[in-house]
């Protein structure tokens, strides 16, 4: 009979094999969601994470948050309060939700960030601090009833470095997942500043076509928005201005 660690240890080995052997962003994302979901993470984050002195928010690899969520945190300006996002880039190691230091989740911004997320069934979670070269970065997951199982984190932790590797890396080159010639279409004319409306007009197609498109640009590219897609195509030699 195989024991609990050992089967752990197993599934962690198996999925960090198939993450080297991924197709894109999308068939990692489903590699870490299938194996972190036996322990009850029903999402999960994979981000680089701006400096100290940068602006802006961070950088998404994965996005794997219930549909509604990402907006919100976005449009609501929530990293700048966010008590994980702050103490990911002091830790060095693992942590869960609740063992965030106090003081940064005693402010009011940092609790409606914990209330709204809870709206979505993220009430625990776990973070793994991601260091490297090109920055600080993390993998949070979350879920509404999760397991703390003996050396579950220190196998995320390798499944998070072995995601992050993959695709901070460059592993997937813009042959790999390509975007059609009305996709790239649609963005050149987002990035020229044009609306849906205004894309919708030029190329003789509907709006909801038009946001069809830039649903499935941001699939395969692994982004947030729009803006989020431009800079990603110009970053992989997907989209010339």
């Amino acid at each position: 009979m195989v024991s609990a660690p050992d089967r752990l240890l197993e599934d962690t080995l198996r999925s960090i094999e198939q993450i080297g052997v991924a197709s894109g962003p999308e068939a990692v994302m489903g590699q870490v969601a299938a194996t972190v979901g036996r322990y009850g993470y029903s999402a999960l984050v994979l981000t680089k994470l701006p400096g100290a002195g940068d602006r802006g928010g961070p950088q998404i690899l994965l996005n794997g948050w219930p549909q509604g969520w990402s907006e919100r945190y976005e449009a609501a300006g929530h990293f700048a309060h966010d008590p994980i996002a702050r103490h990911c880039v002091a830790s060095a190691s693992p942590f869960s939700w609740d063992e965030v230091p106090p003081p940064l989740v005693a402010t009011r911004s940092a609790a409606l960030i914990v209330s709204e997320a809870s709206e979505f069934q993220l009430r625990r979670g776990l973070c793994i601090p991601l260091p490297s070269r090109s920055g600080s970065g993390g993998l949070s997951l979350a879920g509404d009833k999760v397991e703390d199982t003996p050396g579950l984190r220190q196998a995320i932790r390798l499944l998070a470095y072995r995601a992050d590797q993959a695709l901070d890396g460059g592993w997937f080159s813009a042959q790999k997942r390509p975007l059609t010639a009305r996709e790239c279409d649609v963005l050149s004319w987002i990035a020229r500043g044009k609306t849906v409306a205004d894309v919708a007009a030029i190329l003789l197609i509907s709006e909801h076509t038009v946001g069809e498109h830039l649903k499935h640009i941001r699939r395969k590219l692994g982004t947030t928005n729009s803006a989020h897609s431009v800079v990603r195509a110009l970053q992989r030699g997907l989209l010339r201005l």
